[in-house]
């Protein structure tokens, strides 16, 4: 819920949602902490919120700040989110807020943050999360490009996460590097689920409106103010995001979000091995697949693209030649 800055390879555009009205961007800070991938935050509003001692800052971004404290009836560690106090009575920050606490405790998966108690105390509203030590896939990317298997096992425990959500009906609409915490033991987490909603009968959002991913990862339906958007939204965001951890780059760059956004309306995918050569084919493929324009072209369900995913890491996946099209770009580039 409180992005941090933007990572390597995602150029100038920033976040921007079609649901909410922005607040004030906050004023510049030096690098994030681990635990939580999140700016450093001001000094504690207070020692104590509820029943949690605040220990110390783990971040923040623009809606609110996070915090290492302990629960001390249980005197165990946990993250407490505090939205800022000049959102704390705005409605449509409210509403946010009480989403992700009911989406993530929706959600009992080893591959999402755990959130464990919601509320308001000394005027501040506060959602208490599980505490993970950690670094975000954006700041693993900091030093470059992921290796292949490296990501790869990462966004395989994402698309875990991911299926839970599909078969509990709800679809996160914010994929992206900085919304994945990585353990040093390797466990990937994913966190901010500020923008899921459940998903009706008829595949639209259950409420009015849709709030908009982050440009560089977007669905093309999500760039369009689409209302209906499913897993499918999901797993092209996982794909973009898969993307830029083996390349270095966002698979479309721009100045702008409106640039970005009608980039991914309109404008081909590069290929991945051409970006990065170190890219295998079939790697690239399986990126591709998810990032398909249109709906229908992509992976349909989570478990489908993890399949695949498991099929390259054994070796097993049917490479296929490329198209006689991206031939004659790829010939094309080379001679320009």
């Amino acid at each position: 819920m409180f992005p941090g800055k933007a990572g390597p390879g995602e150029e100038a555009a920033e976040e921007e949602e079609g649901e909410e009205e922005h607040p004030p961007a906050p004023a510049p800070i030096p690098a994030p902490v681990h635990g939580h991938g999140h700016h450093p935050a001001p000094p504690p509003p207070v020692e104590q919120i509820a029943g949690y001692r605040i220990l110390g800052p783990l971040g923040r971004g623009s809606m609110g700040s996070v915090w290492k404290a302990v629960q001390v009836s249980l005197q165990r560690t946990v993250a407490v989110k505090i939205l800022s106090p000049h959102l704390a009575h705005n409605p449509t920050y409210a509403r946010r807020f009480e989403r992700e606490a009911l989406a993530s405790a929706k959600l009992n998966h080893p591959n999402i943050i755990a959130a464990l108690d919601v509320g308001e105390d000394h005027g501040m509203r506060y959602l208490v999360m599980e505490y993970v030590e950690g670094r975000t896939a954006a700041e693993l990317l900091a030093a470059g490009p992921l290796d292949e298997h490296r990501a790869v096992g990462i966004v395989i425990q994402v698309a875990r996460a991911l299926d839970h959500a599909h078969r509990s009906e709800i679809v996160h609409r914010d994929i992206k590097p900085a919304n994945v915490i990585v353990t040093r033991e390797g466990v990937a987490k994913l966190c901010d689920l500020g923008l899921a909603k459940e998903v009706a009968a008829d595949g639209s959002q259950t409420d009015e409106g849709m709030a908009m991913g982050t440009p560089f990862y977007v669905s093309p339906e999500q760039a369009r103010g689409e209302r209906r958007i499913d897993i499918r939204s999901d797993l092209y965001s996982l794909g973009a995001t898969l993307f830029h951890m083996v390349t270095g780059r966002v698979p479309f760059p721009g100045p702008n979000p409106a640039v970005v956004m009608t980039r991914h309306l309109n404008d081909p995918l590069e290929p991945p091995d051409d970006v990065n050569p170190r890219v295998s084919r079939g790697l690239a493929q399986i990126i591709e697949k998810a990032m398909a324009k249109e709906r229908e072209g992509r992976y349909q369900t989570p478990a489908e693209m993890m399949q695949d995913l498991q099929a390259w890491m054994e070796g097993r996946l049917a490479v296929r030649q490329p198209t006689i099209d991206l031939r004659s770009r790829r010939r094309f580039r080379r001679g320009r």
